[in-house]
């Protein structure tokens, strides 16, 4: 049985990129097509020159064109698969806010920044410091709040080591962060005397020192779990699995996660995250950060949600809306929700041409 092929008949002012867009498909689809089927001397070079006509693609096979160029522009306006200098804005605000069973709520303002430098093996240095911190409104004033905002301030910023493929791998010149605290820790002496907050330095200077278990503390917060991803959660096409803090300062859960596109905005596309922990553990072995040897029955369940949105055309993270949710015995146990919003750039101020300082108005 022959097949039918039908022809297009080019004409004077034809290319082939305008026969490819009455077709709606690309020119390399088309072209590729016609060399497939056409005689040897008919073969479509660098242009038309010569060609008389073009062998044109059936309905079906334009429609599977048609979806292999829309799912490679839709691929297109996502984040690379490797991490790049230009991935992060230069500072976010972030809000963090904590739903409790039996406990008021909590909300923590802040600002944090990243700025990544390169390292001779292709992976990063991502250099980052948090300020600005609000609780409910107010800047924190108790004694405990304070002493911790001094300790951190004194060791900041904090570097990690990020591979191209994103997410902490490590601390970078720890011994430096423990150099600096030590430098430091006279004069926060001089500012927070008592025993409360000799115990609180004795125990920070502890944790300092420990590379593994400090690690563990900044790796296992919602806030470093999601500002430093896995990039190709992505481009994921199918369910996977890994681990996941459903906690801070507790263990991670293997949990299945599942990836969602949201292309409908003209300059952004998000990213939907869904997740949920598929290993059992109890209530209390999650609170305390320990398995028990004995498996208990009262199982927790977790939901994780994560929105990512990035910029179509620059690749830069825009937002993350975060939420992880705990269930216990049927019940809402907690709400942990984390906003991540990139602060806009301040613009520059002008000069005119005496040099003098000229600011744009701003409504």
């Amino acid at each position: 049985m022959s097949i039918s092929i039908s022809t297009y008949q080019v004409k004077k002012e034809d290319t082939l990129q305008s026969v490819a867009e009455k077709l709606g498909i690309s020119a390399e689809a088309l072209k590729r097509y016609h060399n497939t089927y056409c005689e040897l001397k008919n073969l479509i070079g660098n242009d038309l020159k010569g060609i008389q006509e073009i062998l044109i693609p059936p309905k079906e096979k334009i429609s599977e064109y048609k979806e292999t160029q829309k799912n490679i522009e839709l691929s297109n306006n996502l984040p690379s698969i490797y991490l790049t200098k230009g991935f992060y804005a230069s500072s976010y605000e972030v809000t963090e806010r904590f739903e409790q069973l039996d406990k008021e709520d909590l909300e923590i303002n802040y600002s944090t920044s990243v700025v990544l430098r390169e390292t001779p093996d292709k992976g990063f240095v991502a250099e980052t410091k948090t300020s600005e911190f609000m609780k409910n409104g107010e800047s924190p004033d108790d004694k405990i709040s304070m002493l911790s905002l001094a300790c951190i301030e004194s060791v900041s910023p904090i570097s990690f080591l990020v591979p191209a493929q994103g997410k902490i791998k490590g601390l970078y010149d720890h011994k430096g962060m423990v150099k600096k605290f030590e430098n430091k820790k006279t004069d926060l002496e001089d500012l927070f005397i008592g025993e409360v907050s000799q115990s609180y330095f004795k125990k920070f200077y502890a944790s300092l020192v420990d590379e593994a278990f400090l690690l563990k503390q900044f790796s296992s917060t919602l806030l470093y779990q999601v500002l430093f991803p896995e990039m190709d959660w992505f481009r994921r096409k199918q369910e996977w699995e890994e681990k996941f803090y459903l906690t801070a300062n507790s263990f991670p859960l293997k949990c299945r996660f599942k990836t969602e596109y949201n292309h409908n905005n003209a300059d952004d596309v998000e990213t939907i995250i869904n997740g949920n922990n598929i290993e059992d553990c109890s209530f209390q072995e999650l609170i305390r950060g320990v398995k028990f040897d004995e498996v208990s029955e009262e199982k927790i369940s977790g939901e994780i949600e994560i929105k990512y949105t990035t910029h179509k055309a620059t690749k830069q993270l825009v937002r993350v809306h975060t939420e992880i949710t705990l269930w216990h015995e049927g019940e809402q146990y907690s709400k942990h929700t984390l906003s991540l919003v990139a602060k806009q750039e301040k613009e520059k101020p002008k000069r005119n041409f005496n040099g003098n300082r000229k600011w744009r108005k701003t409504k």
